[in-house]
């Protein structure tokens, strides 16, 4: 079974902590979503990771290997995008593909068949003859993706893959993510700051926020959060009361556990008096985040 395993993995910057005591342990197929804002140490755990560099202190396992002693084992099944992909502007895209795949031991006739397949879960194969110079910042995002699924990795990193594109270009690589998480072939760690790309692409979040992971929990076990508003202020002296999380008088917000039906704790409120306006549900994720990391972070 693929497993990724961080062990008290630290990185300093002179005097600033990066990273601090990270400790996780991946290891059943899906994707992971690492969230955290800009500048909460996603980027230096990818490259951790990747062995871009190297731990101030602890270490990286990936299937038993540790990364920094014996990198060409360790990510010999990991594919990675970091930061923005940039790519040799007189090559083609075709030429990108065929010069990692034989870098990474395949044989022309494999790595032919390798293109072909990638090109076609990229979305990349109307332009595979273009010099990447003349690509748009979504055009290479699609390409790093291929290039990253060469040989069917294990392990697949991706630091915020979506950056800097439009709806649509955001639209094609999460469509694609998709398609790769429904296979359950390998372990995804996705890195963003945007909740609604979890909430659509994952099956774990872990929050990460300066330099600390503060939160680690598969998505179904996510409360989800239900947010009342009401014509008056209501007592919430009642039963269900120990679901509430934030009180204001005419609205109410309430953590109830994913199967439970809406109304349940409607008909709760309304038998004691309460006139509701409108109910708004969400996935629990977004006041989960807020709670934790704060309201001026994202």
């Amino acid at each position: 079974m693929t497993s990724i395993d961080i062990k008290g993995i630290s990185k300093n910057y002179g005097s600033i902590a990066a990273l601090k005591n990270v400790n996780l342990s991946l290891n059943s197929n899906g994707c992971i979503g690492l969230l955290g804002p800009n500048g909460a140490g996603k980027t230096t755990l990818m490259k951790l990771i990747t062995n871009i560099i190297k731990p101030s202190t602890g270490e990286v396992l990936i299937n038993g290997t540790n990364v920094s002693a014996d990198p060409s084992i360790a990510l010999r099944t990991v594919g990675s995008i970091i930061e923005q992909p940039e790519f040799y502007t007189y090559l083609t895209a075709y030429e990108t593909m065929m010069f990692v795949c034989r870098i990474k031991g395949g044989t022309k006739e494999f790595c032919t068949s390798e293109i072909d397949r990638v090109s076609n879960i990229t979305e990349v194969k109307n332009f595979l003859n273009r010099k990447t110079g003349t690509y748009s910042r979504g055009m290479k995002q699609r390409l790093a993706l291929a290039v990253a699924l060469i040989n069917n990795p294990d392990v697949i990193i991706l630091d915020e893959p979506t950056f800097g594109l439009d709806p649509r270009g955001m639209a094609d690589i999460r469509r694609t993510l998709n398609k790769i998480r429904e296979e359950r072939r390998s372990i995804i760690l996705l890195s963003t700051h945007l909740i609604s790309e979890v909430k659509e692409l994952c099956d774990r979040v872990i929050i990460i926020d300066e330099g600390s992971i503060v939160y680690d929990s598969d998505l179904d076990d996510v409360k989800k959060s239900l947010r009342i508003r009401f014509y008056e202020p209501v007592s919430m002296d009642f039963t269900g009361k120990d679901s509430l999380i934030e009180d204001e008088g005419k609205t109410a917000i309430f953590s109830v556990e994913r199967d439970t039906p809406n109304n349940v704790l409607i008909r709760d409120l309304v038998s004691r008096g309460a006139k509701i306006r409108d109910v708004e549900e969400s996935s629990g994720i977004e006041e989960k985040y807020l709670s934790i990391v704060g309201t001026g972070s994202n």
